[in-house]
């Protein structure tokens, strides 16, 4: 459940405490409170649909606005039903059977047909925990396309931005800590379900208000009608000590529908979008210059005639570390070779890495990134250091498949067909390790760490150490019990030879050596010595990954061809 949802617990939860004090009281009993809370929630982002609490119970329905109008208040005021009412019954005649659907027996010719949106259930005869829960409307969930998820206690979608969003937050009594039960819906998904369906929320509330002790029943003396607007009406009674306030609340879309939905709108009535300005290459000008993401300032081979605009598939240039933010947070972003993706939001391809170590992106597809995003990107945004990296000149440009020599590539093949394969010798342990294992491009030791930890899980961790050892019995090639997989390999692929001829599996062992030493600065003065030699010895970490991935590659396919 969300922050404001656990707020709304609290607050129905003060609402409902009686005051020790006899002022106090006897204002509480006028329901004052919970008819401001009501007005307040209304408006609120976080609205209740349904509540049962110590003295406070909420229902709301959906209702077609032709049914609102006129507001036949007396017809609302009879309402009379819960959300424990079923929606769907088996009828029965002498002769034959039949299900009748939809929301009836309310009371209310207003309200009979409306969409109930959540329900009460009982499992009877069950006795342990989730016997009693709240069960959302399916139209609803599918329609705003959101799945329940239980350690959120909600109905939960991704957002634009690739955040898990709680749109319907459940609370029930089985929660630790909670006497009521409640279930509250974000107002923007909920509006856009209300106006989609041409309808509106009605809020039935009952909150009779008394001390557990000492009230005796009701007199009869009428209530008083309170009508605060002509959406907002309701009964109340005070008698002695012991109060109820019983009515309607009417809830419509705040916004009209052509702007809650503004691509059915008119080009002037739709969203306004923001764009970030690049400092990119106008190749086609022949100058480095600043190009919006505005498609209106940019543009294409076939629009060209007539004008100068820059191409859209101008390229803009970054500081490498641009993308440590998405491989900081794996279960959110995806990074490949060329391209990064967020979950459920956006996805930019196209990316590359030139010569210079700089990222590039096309300015048509930085277009399609929310503008905070392209915030994040023009933070990193730099003057171009060298062109296009080759590859991308290759295979964007030429319409040519690259030739380009690729390590990383060639590693991603072999464990690809070895997973297609089904080969005895390896398993892969994750799936995500396909996604995850790219080369680290910045100056960033844990970057560069973090590479070789997804490789050494992807490549190392899936080999099987008891087809590899039944291959070495078959051979009578004699090993320890406690040789692990690498050892058990150079074993084998060393049998029958001796002396010079004898060789290791370098670029495994470099794998596992860096893992070890090199992730979390567990490595001491050891690892900052391995830091040190890799710099020194390859200028960058990209270089040192790339050339332990060639190493790596050629064992796996010398591995592949012995096995």
């Amino acid at each position: 459940m969300n922050f404001e949802h656990k707020k709304i617990v609290e607050r129905i939860a003060r609402l409902d405490e009686p005051p020790s004090k006899p002022e106090d009281f006897s204002l509480w009993l006028r329901g004052d409170a919970h008819i401001a809370f009501l007005e307040q929630n209304a408006r609120a982002d976080e609205i209740v649909v349904f509540a049962s609490g110590e003295h406070t119970f909420i229902n709301a329905v959906a209702v077609a606005d032709e049914r609102l109008s006129p507001i036949d208040r007396r017809d609302l005021m009879g309402w009379n039903f819960n959300a424990h009412q079923s929606i769907a019954s088996l009828v029965s005649s002498a002769d034959d059977i039949w299900i009748e659907r939809g929301l009836t027996g309310t009371a209310s010719k207003t309200l009979d047909g409306g969409v109930q949106l959540i329900f009460g259930r009982v499992f009877e005869e069950w006795s342990g925990p989730g016997r009693s829960y709240l069960e959302l409307h399916q139209e609803y969930a599918h329609l705003s396309g959101i799945h329940w998820r239980s350690e959120k206690r909600a109905h939960c979608r991704f957002n634009k931005h690739g955040d898990l969003e709680q749109v319907v937050s459940i609370t029930t009594r089985d929660d630790k800590g909670s006497d009521m039960a409640l279930a509250t819906f974000r107002w923007e998904p909920l509006e856009e379900y209300l106006a989609a369906g041409n309808a509106s929320l009605v809020r039935m509330f009952d909150i009779p208000l008394y001390r557990k002790t000492g009230f005796s029943g009701w007199s009869s003396e009428p209530p008083e009608d309170v009508q605060l607007s002509d959406e907002f009406f309701f009964h109340r009674r005070i008698d002695g000590g012991a109060s109820y306030l019983r009515g309607v609340q009417i809830i419509r879309p705040r916004r009209p529908k052509k702007v809650i939905f503004p691509a059915w709108g008119s080009e002037n009535e739709k969203e306004d979008k923001q764009y970030a300005e690049f400092i990119a290459e106008d190749w086609r000008n022949k100058r480095v210059t600043k190009i919006s993401t505005d498609p209106a300032v940019t543009t294409n081979y076939f629009e060209a005639a007539g004008n100068s605009l820059p191409y859209e598939l101008s390229p803009a240039f970054f500081r490498p570390d641009v993308l440590l933010k998405y491989k900081a947070d794996r279960e959110k972003y995806t990074v490949g070779e060329r391209e990064v993706s967020c979950r459920a939001a956006w996805h930019l391809r196209g990316i590359d890495v030139n010569e210079a170590g700089q990222v590039h992106a096309y300015i048509v597809y930085l277009r399609s990134l929310p503008y905070t995003e392209q915030m994040h990107w023009l933070a990193y945004n730099e003057a171009p250091k060298a062109r296009i990296s080759q590859r991308a000149y290759t295979t964007d440009f030429k319409g040519d498949f690259s030739t380009i020599p690729d390590p990383v590539m060639d590693v991603m093949q072999i464990v690809h067909r070895w997973q297609h394969d089904k080969v005895p010798w390896w398993t892969l342990r994750d799936e995500k390790l396909l996604e995850r294992v790219n080369t680290p491009l910045s100056a960033s030791r844990d970057e560069w760490a973090e590479a070789f930890m997804d490789l050494a899980k992807l490549v190392v961790e899936g080999f099987e150490t008891k087809p590899i050892r039944a291959r070495l019995d078959a051979e009578k090639v004699p090993y320890d019990k406690d040789d692990k997989t690498i050892a058990l390999l150079e074993k084998l692929l060393n049998k029958g030879k001796s002396g010079d001829e004898v060789g290791k599996l370098t670029g495994l062992r470099t794998v596992q050596y860096v893992r070890t030493k090199a992730k979390g600065h567990t490595g001491g003065i050891e690892g900052d010595q391995l830091v040190q030699d890799v710099l020194t010895e390859h200028e960058t970490f990209a270089n040192h990954f790339r050339h332990v991935c060639g190493q790596v590659s050629d064992e796996l396919e010398t591995v592949e061809n012995f096995l």
